[in-house]
């Protein structure tokens, strides 16, 4: 790649967004090397998608340095286009930092600019929402939501404990159908995730055999018949031994229709509420480009 120009979109709310010594120092060491350099801070919700499709095609890549939600506006802004993305985890989770084995320091970042490998990855469609990693419907979009409403800056881990105790105690968990390439996987599911990679936050994998660059869905749904058995699912998917429950089903495929007869729920897609059912998911194979490390695995 040519010495295009770099353009460094920044979540301020996010932890890295408030170290200005880190994207200067960034700014310094790429100006220094002749990279023409852009840093443009976000300041409401799809901003950072609007920076990164605004981003003229010839440019080096498009820095991303935020938490999961602003990785997922900054790719969902570069399907389709030849423009890669350096990802900056800097978030609570970081669930796609470290699923390509980024750390976010000043030398790998530098490093990748210069030096990185790019990856094809696929992205999801939840309705017409794009994503990278998963999505999830019922439960855990619940807790996004409400984690949502009371932000106020950074989220941190703990924001989630309390409403996950919340919805664990009052939430009617509602009967699913999920139907993956025209084929009825389960009608009575009380969770359902949609994934592309295998990583979740607290680095639990619901999917563990998902992977971004091979056309597919991963889909995994959890029968609910009580809350004492949604812990219990989550247990063993803690411990990895999930997948082969009787509660559990699971399937791949490239068309995922979810409902709900009862009531319409929310969907959440790398960690932000961004639909309801009912709602048909689709995939765009290797429809972004990310910066790795040469040696990284893919």
């Amino acid at each position: 790649m040519a010495h295009g120009l770099v353009r460094i979109i920044v979540n301020p709310i996010s932890g890295r967004g408030h170290d200005r010594r880190f994207v200067e120092a960034l700014a310094r060491h790429l100006s220094l090397r002749a990279f023409p350099v852009e840093m443009m801070p976000t300041g409401r919700p799809g901003h950072a998608h609007d920076l990164a499709r605004e981003t003229p095609e010839e440019a080096r890549c498009v820095v991303s340095i935020g938490g999961d939600g602003t990785h997922r506006e900054v790719l969902s802004g570069l399907v389709g286009r030849s423009v890669p993305a350096c990802i900056v985890p800097s978030g609570t989770e970081n669930v796609l930092g470290r699923t390509f084995g980024l750390t976010g320091t000043l030398r790998e970042t530098a490093a990748l600019i210069q030096h990185g490998r790019t990856v094809d990855v696929d992205v999801g469609l939840a309705g017409d929402r794009p994503f990278v990693m998963f999505s999830g419907v019922g439960f855990d979009a619940e807790v996004a939501r409400e984690v949502q409403r009371r932000r106020h800056g950074p989220i941190i881990r703990a924001a989630y404990y309390g409403p996950i105790v919340r919805k664990l105690v009052h939430y009617d968990f509602p009967l699913i159908t999920v139907t993956v390439d025209g084929q009825r996987l389960a009608d009575d599911a009380g969770v359902v995730f949609i994934a592309n990679t295998p990583l979740y936050g607290g680095r639990i994998r619901f999917a563990p055999r998902a992977r971004g660059d091979d056309g597919l869905f991963d889909v995994v749904c959890f029968r609910t018949p009580s809350r004492w058995q949604m812990l219990m699912h989550y247990m063993r998917t803690w411990r990895g031994t999930h997948m082969d429950h009787p509660l559990v089903a699971a399937a791949r495929g490239k068309r995922i229709e979810v409902t709900c007869a009862q009531r319409d729920l929310p969907v959440q897609a790398d960690g932000d509420v961004v639909a309801t059912t009912p709602l048909v998911y689709t995939l765009r194979p290797k429809a972004v480009r990310l910066l790795i490390r040469p040696d990284a695995a893919t």
